[in-house]
C-alpha cells in the first residue's frame, strides 16, 4: 500500500453528503488522521455526535481554510459543493467560483507545499454533457454549442474545465472521480432528487407526484466509494478520472416497487409534468466506462443494494 496507516488526509468540504460517508468510513477503519475542514463547523460537530464520534482521537475540525496551507497531509479529498440547483435559487455563477476556488487551493498546496501529496477531486458523470439518452462509454463525446451556451451546460463545463486542468498537471498525482449517482443514509431529503422525495414521502406519508419516465440511475454505495478511494490511495504514480460504477444501475420503476411494497409508498404518475434537471436531460445516467478496473476497482454493490441498504437507517421501519 503506497499510503500507509496512519496516514493524514484532509477532507474539504466536510458537511457535504459524500463527506459524511467518507468520514464515517475512515473513521470506521481507524487508519488515518482526519483533517476535516468546513465553513460549518457545528454542522460537522452534530454530525460526529450522531455517529457517535466525539472524543477527537482520529480527526481534527478545521474552522474555516486559513491553516490548510500550513498542515501536512498524504491526502486531499476535496468534496466541496455548492448543493443542489434549486437551493442555488438560479445563481449558477457559484458551479464556476466555488469549483474554482476549492480547486486552486488543492493545486496550490500540491504546487507549494507537498508535490507527492495525492489529490482526489469529486466529479460528474455532467462532465459528458446535458443530455443522456443513453450509458456513456470511454468514447462518448460531449457536444457543447459554443455560440448557444444554455445554463444547462453550466456544470458539464465546470467540470470538463477542471478535468482537463487537472490533466495538464500531468506531473502530480491528481485523481477526478466522476459520480453520476451516490446515496447514503446521510443524505438530505430537502435536496430535490428523485430517491430523496420518495424517502420524504414515505416519511410524512405524503403521494409522490413523479412523471412517467423509466429514468436509469447508477447508485453507489458508500462502501464502495471508500473502496476506490482507497484503491486510489494504493496506486503509484496516477493522474487521471474514472467513471465510478455499482455492480448494476437501477430503473425508476424498480425503486417504485421496491418502496411501494416494502415501505408503503403511494405515487401517481403525471403525464405532463416536467422534472427536467437544471444540468441537462438525463434519463439514462450511467456508464459502461470500466476503467476504474484498471487499479482494482470491483464494486460489490449495486444500486438496488445500496438503496435497501441505506434507507433503512433513514426510515427506521
Amino acid at each position: 500500500m503506497l499510503i500507509k496507516n496512519n496516514c493524514q488526509v484532509a477532507i474539504l468540504g466536510a458537511t457535504s453528503h459524500i463527506a459524511k460517508g467518507l468520514i464515517y468510513n475512515f473513521l470506521a477503519e481507524g487508519d488515518s488522521r482526519l483533517h476535516l475542514f468546513t465553513m460549518s463547523p457545528d454542522k460537522v460537530k452534530r454530525f460526529l455526535l450522531s455517529i457517535k464520534e466525539i472524543n477527537g482521537k482520529n480527526y481534527i475540525l478545521h474552522e474555516g481554510y486559513t491553516k490548510f496551507m500550513e498542515c501536512t497531509f498524504d491526502v486531499v479529498i476535496n468534496c466541496v459543493g455548492v448543493g443542489t440547483s434549486h437551493k442555488l435559487q438560479d445563481n449558477y455563477t457559484k458551479y464556476f467560483t466555488v469549483t474554482e476556488e476549492y480547486d486552486n487551493l488543492a493545486i496550490n498546496y500540491l504546487l507549494n507545499c507537498s508535490p507527492n501529496t495525492l489529490y482526489i477531486s469529486f466529479s460528474s458523470g455532467a462532465v459528458y454533457g446535458s443530455e443522456f439518452s443513453s450509458p456513456v462509454e470511454e468514447n462518448s463525446v460531449n457536444n457543447i454549442m459554443v455560440n448557444h451556451i444554455s445554463k444547462t451546460s453550466y456544470y458539464s463545463i465546470v467540470r470538463l474545465n477542471a478535468e482537463a486542468k487537472h490533466r495538464a498537471f500531468n506531473n502530480m498525482k491528481i485523481v477526478d472521480l466522476r459520480i453520476f449517482s451516490y446515496f447514503s443514509r446521510f443524505a438530505d431529503l430537502t435536496d430535490g432528487y428523485f430517491i430523496s422525495e420518495v424517502l420524504d414521502c414515505i416519511l410524512n406519508k405524503k403521494v409522490l407526484i413523479t412523471d412517467n419516465v423509466n429514468i436509469i440511475r447508477d447508485y453507489i454505495h458508500p462502501e464502495d466509494l471508500f473502496s476506490i478511494i482507497n484503491k486510489c490511495m494504493d496506486a503509484d504514480k496516477i493522474n487521471t478520472a474514472f467513471d465510478v460504477n455499482s455492480t448494476k444501475p437501477i430503473k425508476k420503476k424498480e425503486i417504485l416497487d421496491y418502496f411501494s411494497l416494502e415501505y408503503g409508498l403511494k405515487y401517481e404518475m403525471s403525464r405532463h409534468l416536467s422534472n427536467v434537471s437544471a444540468t441537462g436531460s438525463k434519463n439514462i445516467y450511467c456508464s459502461n466506462y470500466m476503467n476504474a478496473a484498471g487499479i482494482g476497482y470491483k464494486p460489490v454493490f449495486s444500486s438496488m443494494d445500496a438503496l435497501k441498504e441505506e434507507s433503512k437507517y433513514i426510515l427506521l421501519i
